[in-house]
């Protein structure tokens, strides 16, 4: 399987920041990419800390796919 656009991944985890400030989550979901991988994170939006939580790490296929689900889920 090919790899999705990294643009596919962008808009998907805008969407999903979206979805989750209609819903008045407190976190949100950034993009993380080192030369070999990219990592999908969760930042809460209160803590000044800047703590990052990973949720994935993987292709840009998987994270589109995770993004999806978590967008299912908060819907």
């Amino acid at each position: 399987m090919s790899n999705m656009p990294m643009n596919g991944v962008y808009r998907a985890v805008f969407k999903a920041n979206i979805v989750m400030s209609q819903s008045f989550m407190e976190e949100r979901y950034q993009l993380h990419k080192n030369d070999k991988s990219l990592t999908l994170e969760k930042v809460k939006i209160s803590d000044k800390t800047n703590y990052r939580e990973a949720i994935l790490t993987g292709s840009s296929t998987d994270i589109y796919n995770k993004v999806q689900d978590i967008i299912r889920s908060i819907q």
